[in-house]
């Protein structure tokens, strides 16, 4: 029963007809048809897959040249880096060396100006408390309701670098640095006009 609709198929469905089993002979000929359109589909299926796997090794083999070629590459370009280093690094290493500290200078003017185009409350490591560096250390940080100790409301407190005790600025973070950054330019700015 494995050859395709023919043969042993094709004889056994005539003599059912013979026989007067008509129904019988239709339903093994349709069976026997959609077995072989089955096996079609499964075959045209298994030679799509073996395509691919034999693409993707294809891609492989090619990807594993490539990267044994450009590791050769690297290698020679090292070696030359190597010979010029030898015969110009002996030469001039004061030179080497300043310019390295250049280097290092002009990343570190580049952190500077970065940290100073980001002034403003700069987080301490303690939790629940800010820092701001304008003229001096002002500090705003976060206080429990504790009348003993000067703190009758639970909120946010600002010390100036002149005064040793704290206002009270607000119940909220958010809007406590926002009106601390006020507060701040307002007395920095009096204190300027004071000084002329």
């Amino acid at each position: 029963m494995n050859l395709p609709v023919g043969t042993e198929i094709d004889a056994t469905a005539k003599w059912l007809e013979a026989r007067g089993a008509t129904g019988a002979a239709t339903l093994l000929r349709r069976v026997a048809r959609q077995r072989d359109q089955a096996r079609e589909r499964l075959t045209g299926a298994l030679t799509s897959l073996r395509r691919y796997r034999l693409a993707w090794c294809s891609a492989r083999r090619r990807a594993r040249a490539r990267t044994a070629e450009s590791a050769r590459l690297t290698r020679q370009l090292d070696q030359l880096h190597a010979q010029w280093h030898e015969q110009n690094g002996a030469s001039h290493p004061r030179e080497q060396d300043t310019a390295r500290e250049h280097a290092q200078m002009r990343v570190d003017l580049v952190r500077f100006q970065n940290l100073v185009e980001r002034a403003g409350w700069m987080p301490d490591a303690e939790t629940r408390r800010l820092w701001r560096w304008r003229n001096g250390w002002w500090q705003l940080a976060y206080r429990k309701k504790s009348p003993k100790d000067g703190y009758h409301d639970s909120g946010w407190y600002l010390w100036e670098p002149t005064e040793s005790d704290g206002e009270w600025i607000g119940p909220h973070k958010a809007d406590a640095a926002i009106q601390a950054d006020r507060l701040i330019t307002k007395r920095l700015a009096t204190a300027q006009e004071e000084q002329r």
